[in-house]
Order: C-alpha cells, then structure tokens, then sequence
C-alpha cells in the first residue's frame, strides 16, 4: 500500500489553535481572569451562587486559580428538535493551573439512539493564547500525522481534523447560542 502523502501544516494548526483560544474567551468570560488575574472579577460573574463564598477565598489563596475549578457555563443552540427537546453545550473548567486550564465540553441531551453527541476535553494554554483538543469521544493523545492505513482507522490529519471540529463547534455556538441562565432585573 502507498503511504500518505500528508504532511503535517503546523502554521494552519496553530491558526486554528490560536483562534478557538479567542473563541473559548468570547463563551467562557471566566478564561480571561487566566490572562489577567482578575479572579474575584470572574467569580462574580458566574450566577451559581458559589462566587459569595469564595471571593475571600481567591483573594487570600496563593493558588486562585484552583477555586474556579468546577465553574461551567451552558447555553442552548436549539430549542425544539424531532426528538422535543432543547440542546445545550457545557463548558466546565475542570482543572486549572496558572498557565493552563482543561475545559470539558459536552452537548446535551445524549442522543444515543441517533448519533453520538460531541465531548471532548481542550487544554488551552494562556501563556501562548492557545486552545487545542486533548481528548475527543475517549479518544487521547492524538497524533499530528497518522500512516495509512492504521489499526484505529484515524485519518492522516485526525488532529487537525478534530481541533477544525472544535472550531466550527464554538462558531455555531457563538452565532447561534443563547445562555440557559435567567438573567436578573436589577
């Protein structure tokens, strides 16, 4: 068999790493205490009512960090479908570091019985305002280039592939969704 001809566009993968960085900012406001170290700022904006108890927190805590772990915003891209319910995305910071945060996203509801809903972890890097997938359906540590053919059936540019689905996931997302959260009259 010919072996693939790919060879691996580390400008075009860094453009779009670079720009679904910029697009997590626009959906998760959270990301940007991570730039400018305005946790308490950030905790504030988060409506789940856990901000009263850890602004004292952050601003004692030599790791600020580490308290907005846990925090996810949602919001919907479509209200009814053929299967009567509204769809949603999460975004949760699951794990953070000074320089780094690892986010979850997940669609909801899980449609099993027609297709398998999109989760996939990213790690973004704040020092380099960057975004890349890590994770995508279970599937770890993707590889820049894959021979063909391969025993997991990967495309030759599966990791460019998935960070261009994220890509277009936080688009739609951004032009069409709306936040699941009732906002208040003050």
């Amino acid at each position: 068999m010919a072996k693939s001809s790919y060879s691996v566009d580390l400008i075009k993968q860094m453009a779009e790493c670079d720009a679904n960085y910029i697009r997590l900012l626009k959906l998760v406001p959270h990301l940007q205490a991570y730039r400018d170290k305005s946790f308490v700022e950030m905790a504030m904006l988060n409506n789940t009512g856990r901000e009263k108890g850890i602004i004292e927190q952050l601003k004692n805590s030599d790791e600020p960090e580490k308290l907005l772990e846990g925090l996810f915003v949602e919001f919907c891209i479509a209200d009814e479908t053929s299967f009567g319910g509204r769809v949603t995305v999460e975004i949760e910071i699951v794990e953070a570091f000074k320089y780094t945060t690892t986010l979850e996203i997940r669609q909801k509801p899980v449609l099993e019985e027609w297709m398998t809903n999109p989760s996939m972890l990213v790690r973004v890097y704040h020092d380099a305002s960057t975004a890349e997938v890590i994770s995508y359906q279970g599937h770890r540590n993707l590889q820049p280039k894959y021979e063909q053919p391969n025993a997991k059936m990967y495309h030759s540019d599966e990791k460019m592939q998935v960070n261009m689905f994220l890509g277009e996931w936080l688009t739609h997302s951004l032009k069409v969704g709306r936040s699941t959260e009732l906002v208040s009259a003050t």
